[in-house]
């Protein structure tokens, strides 16, 4: 029972700071995120640092600046993005690498 109170207080306390900072939390993603991108991405990553608070508070966290602490999450997030994105872009060109080494080679045999 302790515990749900518990969640009740935060979830109350998220929902404040989402309603005070969620339009500034996308600004940052759209400003952190590649002009390219932003159409695609800007929700999703900026949701994903409201995931990211939640589990902050989760975890026993207080948030005593709300802002700063989401503007770090939200830039955070959207470098995780690119650093992953190009270990799957990397990913995708050695693949093709190998695929154009294996057909040059069966050419040759």
């Amino acid at each position: 029972m302790q515990n749900r109170i518990e969640d009740r207080a935060l979830a109350a306390d998220l929902t404040a700071i989402y309603a005070n900072q969620h339009v500034r939390v996308l600004g940052i993603v759209s400003r952190t995120l590649r002009p390219e991108d932003r159409a695609a991405y800007v929700d999703d990553l900026a949701q994903d640092v409201w995931l990211m608070a939640w589990q902050y508070l989760l975890r026993g966290n207080t948030i005593d600046s709300p802002s700063g602490l989401l503007a770090v999450l939200a830039r955070r997030r959207v470098y995780a993005h690119y650093r992953s994105a190009r270990v799957r872009r990397e990913q995708v060109v050695e693949a093709a690498a190998l695929e154009r080494v294996c057909a040059e080679l069966a050419a040759v045999a």
